[in-house]
């Protein structure tokens, strides 16, 4: 490992491994769907970590900020302030941020054909474009949305805290069987047990999307648009959501 990854590994404070980026995003999604299932039974919660210098940085800062010296004592310091969070309430103040100055019509666009949903199989597909290299951290908890809280990033620009990022994570867990699997210093990628069926359901699930990371919409650069309802349309039965920070 490179010193970089070797220190996010100590400050970790929980079981991890290493792999390859060259292994690929495939053999990287097996192992971490191995190390779920492991984890089911004995208690842990995989995370894939694309480790970086930029991820070292944040994360030494986050911990610093929340007085922990490990990733495994900041998740039991702000574990409260998360619960205290109310989801709906803080999605839909941001969603009242994100819409300012917007032409209605235009964020909102139209729905459109997509012809192959996305499969939990796109998960860790970009380690190449993200990664110097990738850890698989075993963080000992039995409830995945508190992974942001283990794996503090966040909170630069309109990227949430890390409190926030598991509010919300809570709240998708119980809607959609949302999970997060995959964290770099400016990503979240989830994998999604049920995933929203129809259109309707797809485009408040968007809104929400879009309150929590703006840039879904903003910067998407779709063929298809850069809507709301473009973004609902890639929700529907998709089994992977990708989140990403600029």
């Amino acid at each position: 490992m490179t010193e970089t990854c070797t220190k996010i590994a100590n400050l970790l404070g929980c079981d991890c491994e290493h792999i390859p980026v060259a292994a690929g995003g495939s053999a990287i999604y097996r192992r971490y769907k191995m190390l779920a299932r492991q984890g089911e039974r004995t208690g842990f919660v995989p995370l894939v970590i694309y480790s970086s210098d930029t991820l070292l940085d944040a994360l030494q800062q986050n911990l610093a900020q929340a007085g922990a010296n490990t990733c495994v004592e900041h998740h039991a310091s702000t574990l409260p302030q998360a619960l205290a969070i109310d989801a709906a309430a803080l999605l839909q103040a941001r969603l009242n941020i994100s819409v300012a100055g917007q032409d209605p019509a235009q964020l909102l666009g139209n729905f459109c054909e997509v012809h192959k949903p996305e499969g939990d199989d796109r998960l860790c597909q970009s380690c190449r474009n993200h990664a110097q290299e990738v850890l698989i951290a075993k963080c000992p908890t039995q409830n995945a949305w508190e992974l942001p809280l283990f794996l503090p990033m966040g909170g630069f620009n309109d990227c949430p805290a890390p409190a926030e990022q598991a509010a919300v994570f809570r709240f998708w867990q119980d809607f959609f069987g949302a999970t997060p699997a995959v964290v770099s210093y400016d990503i979240w990628e989830l994998r999604v047990q049920k995933p929203p069926q129809q259109v309707l359901e797809a485009e408040r699930l968007a809104l929400q999307q879009f309150a929590f990371c703006p840039d879904l919409v903003l910067q998407a650069h779709r063929n298809d648009g850069d809507s709301v309802r473009a973004l609902a349309s890639h929700l529907v039965d998709a089994k992977a959501w990708y989140f990403w920070w600029d």
